[in-house]
């Protein structure tokens, strides 16, 4: 008897054993968020790697948010998934890299929060094969089943977007722009714009406004930044029109088509044509803009 309740004793201790993890499993389960957190951020802050190049190349939008899709979404929860291509987090800095400029990590520290279990602060070195270099910081939010749910970036990474600054200028002092980022951008938006490749200062960053609920397939507001705090805004209508009634114009011609300038020199300006069935409305208040340079940036729109 006392030696069936020695084995018996002896079993449930194994057994015991056996269903524990091991310190080094634990630390190894521990790990796994912060690892695929680093391999995120990794594959945001390097490349863009040839197949990339060759879909941007190609202008395959539908390749590129496939392309995304195949390295992120294991990662990612499916709501933020579908957020991160939206707003072009994913492939903000392929995009100005490019152009056989690459990215490289130099420098990287992944921690988790003190403050946050959930909670993953990064610092990173990026190294641009333009010779440029910049610091990058923010924090990597997860759920409890470890998948990503949002990125937020510092201030500095301000620094990395200005790093790739190659920007092009024109004789008559336009800089030329590529347009390619926003095609990717609205590809699948209910209506796809022409977009401007000059404009009158080196763009550091675009954002969109579908607008109101009852205009999303018919209105799409696009606000060009730059980095000495000018803009302009570029209003586009499909099948729709923008009206100048209550504003003094005058007829100017763009290129084969016909527009409505309003405004001066040093004041805000306003450019108005329509071009098939869709009407463009780009307006600003930029120093040393002329009522010709306007002009030349709307005839540059392809």
């Amino acid at each position: 008897m006392k030696k069936i309740l020695f084995i018996m004793i002896a079993l449930l201790i194994t057994a015991g054993c056996a269903s524990s993890p091991s310190s080094s499993e634990n630390s190894s389960e521990e790990n796994t968020t912060e690892d695929d957190v680093t391999k995120v951020l990794e594959q945001i802050f390097s490349g863009p790697d040839e197949e990339l190049e060759q879909l941007h190349e190609e202008e395959n939008y539908q390749g590129i948010s496939s392309y995304y899709m195949d390295q992120f979404e294991p990662y990612f929860t499916e709501k933020y998934m579908k957020q991160a291509l939206d707003t072009n987090l994913l492939n903000s800095f392929h995009q100005k890299a490019g152009n056989d400029v690459n990215m490289e990590i130099g420098k990287m520290s992944v921690e988790q929060s003190e403050e946050t279990e959930t909670a993953y602060d990064f610092d990173m070195q990026i190294n641009i094969s333009n010779g440029e270099t910049a610091d990058v910081s923010g924090r990597v939010n997860t759920n409890e089943e470890g998948k990503i749910t949002r990125i937020y970036y510092n201030d500095d990474v301000q620094s990395l977007l200005h790093a790739f600054d190659t920007a092009v200028q024109t004789e008559e002092g336009l800089f030329e722009y590529d347009r390619s980022r926003l095609v990717s951008r609205t590809g699948d938006e209910a209506y796809q714009p022409k977009y401007p490749t000059l404009m009158p200062f080196e763009v550091d960053g675009v954002e969109i406004d579908p607008g109101v609920m009852e205009e999303k397939d018919t209105v799409l507001t696009f606000i060009f930044h730059a980095e000495m705090n000018e803009e302009m805004e570029l209003t586009t209508v499909k099948d729709g029109d923008i009206s100048y009634d209550d504003i003094e114009t005058e007829e100017v011609s763009i290129g084969d088509q016909t527009g409505q300038y309003a405004g001066n020199e040093g004041e805000t300006q306003r450019l108005i044509w329509k071009d098939g069935s869709i009407m463009y409305e780009l307006k600003g208040n930029v120093d040393g803009l002329s009522k010709d340079d306007l002009i030349m940036v709307a005839e540059s729109f392809e």
